[in-house]
């Protein structure tokens, strides 16, 4: 991952009551690329802190009004250690006693007045720098525990689902067996409720071995609206039965796409389900379009869309995250779209999701089969 370039938007408060001063800083460090926030006095500094937290870097001239800037660099530290926030006192004051007061104080750094500008920017640069390498790193140790996390639920998740299939299989033999001959309408309706719920168990153990499985996908020439035809007709009376009225845009003279068909109609079906519940008990519209796209790669572009509910805010960024789902614990897993965006990034495609009041969007976007005809 590239490293931001310095100034790249960062947020720098300047607490600094000399109005001359505190232009030549703005001037200084805006021309570099950062965001700037004047405080006049110390007052104000903290009130900032307050309402808007920390900022990238806080640079503090000692004689402020009122409150000080050593004992605003003494709050702040209370608050953030040195790599949340890096503290920069810029002052007249650089007598040994003055210097060793503001590091007990917390300071990460002291410039002296009269400062040159290409000194403190140098200065600033460095100490955000060092937050923004400290932020990598703990983002790839998250990354890295995810990973492990991942590699160690697959292989256990595996396991499990091997386990599973044998007993879940002698369970729905005999409760089709016991159907044929029940003795009553009562006892057939608990036989189906059995069955019922392996079939849902059956469902959960497929999606747990389609997530330990990792394998090269095949790929050939696939007719995307064929996919999304085939698999909209499996799903034809349960849609109708809920009122949901299907449209669909399917051009005839697309190009074929570069990948799997079963594992494209998995993408499609899981999509086409999760848009089923979330207009279940309300109808709606269920549309299904294709397009040919060329940019950013030539692809054809399968959009799935439904007019049910928006997805919250604070869900839609987690939706493709592994074992992740709203739903009620007997209807989702948390591993479908994770397993569907997989596939479709095997495939060398992308797969996003967008939510508003209008209706829910999955796109996805599939390479075109390398062949100049569809013969």
């Amino acid at each position: 991952m590239s490293e931001a370039r310095p100034g790249s938007g960062e947020h720098v408060l300047i607490a600094e009551d000399d109005p001359s001063a505190a232009r030549v800083l703005r001037l200084l460090l805006e021309q570099a690329g950062y965001r700037v926030t004047i405080a006049p006095d110390g007052e104000t500094a903290l009130r900032i802190l307050d309402e808007q937290g920390a900022p990238d870097l806080l640079l503090l001239d000692w004689m402020l009004p009122g409150v000080s800037g050593l004992e605003i660099c003494h709050l702040a530290r209370q608050r953030w250690d040195a790599l949340t926030l890096p503290i920069l006192m810029v002052t007249a004051k650089t007598d040994p006693e003055s210097v060793y007061a503001a590091f007990d104080a917390g300071a990460s750094d002291y410039v002296g007045k009269p400062f040159r500008g290409a000194e403190l920017r140098a200065r600033i640069d460095a100490h955000l720098r060092t937050r923004r390498l400290v932020e990598e790193r703990a983002r790839m140790e998250g990354h890295l525990r995810e990973r492990d996390k991942l590699f160690t639920l697959g292989l256990l998740a595996g396991g499990v689902a091997h386990d599973l299939n044998n007993p879940l299989a002698v369970i729905s033999a005999h409760a089709q067996l016991l159907l044929r001959s029940a003795a009553d309408e009562e006892s057939a309706g608990q036989l189906r409720e059995i069955i019922g719920g392996v079939e849902r168990c059956s469902r959960i153990v497929g999606d747990m071995l389609n997530f330990a499985r990792r394998h090269p996908t095949e790929r050939g020439p696939v007719d995307a609206a064929d996919v999304a035809r085939a698999t909209l007709r499996m799903r034809e009376r349960t849609l109708a039965g809920s009122g949901v009225e299907v449209q669909t845009e399917l051009p005839a003279e697309l190009p074929l796409a570069a990948g799997d068909w079963h594992q494209l109609q998995q993408v499609v079906l899981n999509v086409i389900v999760n848009a089923e519940q979330a207009l279940h008990g309300r109808g709606g519209t269920l549309r299904v379009t294709m397009s040919e796209a060329a940019e950013p790669a030539h692809c054809v572009v399968v959009e799935i869309w439904n007019d049910g509910p928006p997805i919250p805010p604070d869900v839609l960024p987690h939706i493709f995250d592994p074992l992740f789902t709203t739903k009620a614990g007997d209807e989702g897993t948390g591993l479908g779209l994770f397993i569907c965006r997989r596939i479709v990034r095997e495939h060398g495609g992308w797969m996003d999701v967008r939510s508003d009041a209008d209706g829910t969007a999955f796109v996805i976007r599939l390479p075109v089969y390398p062949e100049p005809s569809r013969t």
